[in-house]
């Protein structure tokens, strides 16, 4: 009889996710001691540490059961994910409310009457709000660059209580009076430090819907995500209008931790929006410290386990994700389409000032306006994010995709057809049109925007890579949008100047041709990148 150490054990298979191939090898040995072994079979492919196969599928493959035929992912008790999806929703609720802080106040702490000192001679007031802004931008853009990498290593939950704490401590010194928060230097250092903090919280929620929800619920996590974001923006605004409202009239001003009456011209109620948007904050920290509990009571106290030794730390192992998936021609067309859609996207801001520049509409009227174009974001994501990109994963369904975004950004194109129009005076738009056309046209941007993008982050990320592949595709996208605004607050300044109507829509048409190409750059790249990210997946799961 033939001793099981002379057994010859030669087993190879071929992986092709891509164009990597790898060679699966066990070498002749005992059949108590055999270990599969790695071995690289062609060069340009990030050299892979540790010699499991979860450690092997966790760096070729984006989930486990692709390899195994079934989900590594304990079973998770519906209750206590509809748990956490409302923690979740409430957490990008309150964070995206906050961010309305500064925007609504910008007009009353710059002036004087603020009760914010300010010593500098060099730098007016508007010098330091202006510098404010840029400096919270690039805050942004930094926390998406260095940030993702942290957040895969250290967990999603975790960064979101560590970004719900900064956002707590940094707005309420803002709010809770001089003593504090003295001058307006003093403000703008605590709002780049909430920048900073809110920088994390998408790809931070990401990695979180990642870490502890099922695939099939992905799409409509995020489809919630954005619909918290767009839902945080208006109620807050609503709110903060409000809220300045009643103090004002009420003759009262936000001093220390009360409500005393205004003295020598000083109204500060602008700090109880800052009070206001903190003390929100402890409503998903409260949550999701109850939901982490429960999970470790569920778990029976343990924790989770730990990585193989010999395996990577999770930073450099979420770097190597990026940069294997940085090789693949989809990760360039997601990044491509969501850095010009985050362009167009983020141009709500200046929604308000084009409608009355270019329509003559009233202030109010044209804040209306933008808030028509949220609503239609708000619509998409609300009625088709799961629809359009439904769980299952089969050749119709990422066909389907493809058509979907390409329908509705020829849709965003058309509608920026329109408007090119009629900046350029080929066609007449009355006020009603353009606001319809506003609304079609945030409807038509919301999913394309939030989900395609996400999602290839959340499966070709895994479980160490996720978050900060969601960054990667953000930081581009802040870059550019930096650039962008710098644009428009030129045409803001050219176009405010002129008083006849005909002559304040010239300005405008360079910015509306520019979005115009990139919607449809935007168009094209979405298409293909949804297009060859499932024919590549249904490839790995045809060879698996």
């Amino acid at each position: 009889m033939m001793k099981s150490s002379t057994i010859p054990m030669l087993f190879a298979t071929s992986l092709r996710p891509g164009n990597d191939i790898f060679r699966v090898t066990r070498r002749k040995k005992s059949l108590d001691s055999l270990t599969p072994t790695i071995e690289k079979k062609r060069s340009g492919v990030p050299p892979f540490v540790g010699n499991r196969k979860a450690n092997f599928i966790s760096m070729r493959s984006t989930d486990k059961h692709e390899f195994d035929g079934k989900s590594s992912e304990p079973t998770k008790q519906s209750g206590s994910t509809t748990f956490l999806s409302v923690a979740l929703f409430l957490t990008y609720l309150t964070v995206m409310g906050a961010k309305c802080a500064l925007p609504s106040t910008l007009s009353s702490i710059s002036t004087p009457e603020s009760g914010l000192d300010h010593y500098s001679t060099s730098l007016s007031r508007q010098d330091v709000i202006s510098r404010l802004l840029a400096l919270s931008t690039l805050s942004i853009a930094i926390g998406k660059l260095a940030l993702g990498p942290v957040i895969d290593s250290i967990g999603g939950m975790r960064s979101l209580q560590i970004a719900l704490s900064t956002l707590f401590i940094c707005l309420g010194l803002i709010g809770l009076g001089p003593g504090t928060c003295p001058t307006l230097t003093f403000l703008a250092g605590y709002w780049i430090v909430v920048d900073f903090a809110f920088s994390c919280c998408w790809a931070a929620a990401l990695k979180t819907i990642r870490d502890h929800m099922k695939e099939n619920t992905w799409s409509k996590e995020i489809g919630r995500l954005a619909m918290a974001a767009r839902m945080g923006n208006a109620i807050s605004f609503a709110f903060f209008a409000w809220l300045l409202s009643w103090a004002t009239g009420h003759g009262r001003f936000a001093t220390g931790v009360g409500l005393e009456p205004a003295q020598d011209g000083i109204d500060t109620s602008w700090r109880l929006v800052y009070l206001s948007s903190s003390a929100v904050q402890l409503v998903p920290l409260a949550l999701l410290y109850m939901f982490k509990k429960k999970s470790i009571v569920g778990n029976g106290g343990q924790n989770t386990a730990k990585l193989n030794s010999e395996a990577p730390t999770p930073i450099i192992r979420s770097l190597m994700i990026l940069s294997r998936e940085s090789r693949r021609l989809e990760f360039w067309l997601h990044l491509l389409s969501r850095t010009l859609i985050m362009v167009m996207i983020s141009f709500l801001l200046f929604i308000p000032t084009y409608m009355n520049q270019c329509f003559g509409m009233s202030s109010a009227s044209s804040a209306r306006v933008g808030s028509f174009f949220a609503m239609g974001c708000l619509a998409s994501v609300t009625t088709l994010s799961e629809k359009v990109f439904p769980p299952s994963s089969t050749t119709f369904t990422y066909k389907r995709k493809s058509w979907a975004v390409l329908c509705f950004l020829g849709i965003s194109t058309i509608c920026l057809s329109v408007q090119f129009a009629f900046l350029q005076d080929l066609i007449p738009l009355s006020p009603m049109t353009g606001a319809l056309s506003m609304f079609v046209w945030g409807f038509s941007l919301a999913i394309p925007f939030y989900i395609p993008a996400s999602m290839f982050a959340l499966k070709r990320g895994g479980e160490e890579g996720s978050a900060t592949i969601a960054d990667a595709f953000d930081v581009c996208g802040f870059g550019l949008l930096a650039v962008f605004n710098s644009c428009v607050a030129r045409v803001l300044n050219t176009s405010g100047q002129n008083g006849i109507l005909v002559n304040r829509k010239a300005p405008w048409s360079p910015i509306f041709l520019w979005m115009l190409i990139g919607s449809a750059v935007s168009m094209v790249s979405m298409f293909f990148a949804v297009r060859i990210e499932g024919r590549r997946n249904e490839t790995i799961e045809s060879t698996l």
